[in-house]
């Protein structure tokens, strides 16, 4: 399957094919292995969209890019209804590097996989359940692009506060034990679906 990020101002997305660990009313549990090929957007140089700035990332013309996922894999866990979702990042040795809870709209399923939208702020929580906000200063620059608009970045503050209420409650999904998580060395590394390329009406508007 496949985690897709769209963006409505750009037609370039991100897109990392996954293996589905869980799927039922909780929601979906996905692993992203370490060497995964994964579509990113980037500027038209081939550097990060965050080396234009807290505004240029959101303005400057960007392509797509085929990249392949470095270091170690990560659990993403997407919540239903949720304005959020959690990944787990593991050190080196396979023990939790930190719960990484990243606000996006609520997810969709499409036939590849699920679809949703980033929000830009996002929340690091450690392992000792302490946490900050990460990226408020590139929301503030989205906001000063007309990226996002007052009402929205108001909206996406109150899903952060939501998030800290759901951290405080320790609720699922870090109370089920995924620290522990382990994937299964047989596992294939899933593909991108074919029909990712690189399309110049796709990519270069």
């Amino acid at each position: 399957m496949t985690w897709t990020y769209y963006t409505p101002q750009h037609p370039t997305r991100t897109v990392r094919p996954g293996t589905v660990v869980l799927d039922d009313e909780r929601g979906i549990v996905v692993w992203i292995a370490p060497g995964t090929e994964v579509l990113l957007p980037v500027l038209e140089s081939g550097a990060a969209l965050r080396r234009a700035g807290d505004e240029g990332m959101f303005t400057a013309p960007r392509i797509q890019s085929k990249q392949l996922w470095t270091g170690n894999g990560i659990l993403m866990i997407g919540l239903p209804d949720s304005p959020y979702s959690v990944w787990l990042f593991y050190k080196d040795d396979g023990s939790l590097g930190c719960y990484y809870v990243n606000l996006e709209t609520p997810y969709e399923r499409t036939e590849e996989g699920v679809r949703t939208r980033d929000l830009v702020l996002d929340l690091v929580v450690l392992p000792r359940r302490d946490w900050h906000y990460k990226d408020e200063d590139e929301l503030e620059g989205a906001e000063r692009t007309g990226y996002f608009s007052p009402e929205e970045v108001e909206e996406i503050r109150a899903a952060g506060r939501q998030a800290e209420e759901h951290i405080e409650r320790w609720a699922y999904p870090f109370s089920a034990g995924y620290e522990y998580f382990f994937p299964d060395p047989r596992w294939p590394v899933p593909r991108l679906p074919a029909h990712y390329t690189w399309d110049v009406d796709l990519t270069r508007r």
